[in-house]
C-alpha cells in the first residue's frame, strides 16, 4: 500500500480496479435474471389482471343487486305514499265539502233573513208611501 505522500503505481490502480470489478461484477444482473424477472412479471401482471376482472364482476353484480333492491323500495315507497295521498285528499275533499255545505246553508239562512228583513221593510214602505198619498 502506498502513503499518502507517494503517488499510486500503474499495477496498484489496476489491482483496485480489478478489486472492484470482482466485486461489483458478481451482483449484477445476467441476460437470464432480467427474462426470469420479465417472466414473473408478465405471471403478475396477468394473475392481478384476473383478480381486477373478477372483482370487478363482482361489485358489477353487487350493484346491480343493490339497484334491484332499491328500485323495488322506491316503488313500495311510491305506492304505499301515493295510498296515503289519495286517503288524505279524499277525507280533505269530505271536509270541503261538509264546510261547503255548512257554509251554504248559512249563507242560505241569511239570504232569507235578509230577505225577510227587506220584505219588511218594503212592505212598510208600501205602507208609509199610501198613507203619504192618502194624506196628501
Amino acid at each position: 500500500m502506498t502513503t499518502p505522500t507517494s503517488p499510486i503505481t500503474m499495477e496498484e490502480r489496476v489491482a483496485m480496479l480489478e478489486t472492484r470489478l470482482e466485486t461489483v461484477l458478481p451482483t449484477l444482473a445476467t441476460k437470464e435474471d432480467i427474462a426470469r424477472l420479465e417472466g414473473k412479471m408478465d405471471a403478475m401482471y396477468e394473475r392481478l389482471d384476473g383478480k381486477i376482472d373478477a372483482n370487478t364482476e363482482r361489485l358489477d353484480g353487487k350493484i346491480d343487486a343493490n339497484t334491484e333492491r332499491l328500485e323495488g323500495k322506491i316503488d313500495a315507497n311510491t305506492e304505499r305514499l301515493e295510498g296515503k295521498i289519495d286517503v288524505n285528499t279524499e277525507r280533505l275533499d269530505g271536509k270541503i265539502d261538509a264546510n261547503t255545505k255548512g257554509l251554504e246553508g248559512k249563507i242560505d239562512a241569511m239570504e232569507n233573513k235578509l230577505l225577510i228583513k227587506f220584505t219588511g221593510i218594503g212592505i212598510a214602505l208600501t205602507g208609509i208611501a199610501i198613507a203619504i198619498v192618502k194624506y196628501l
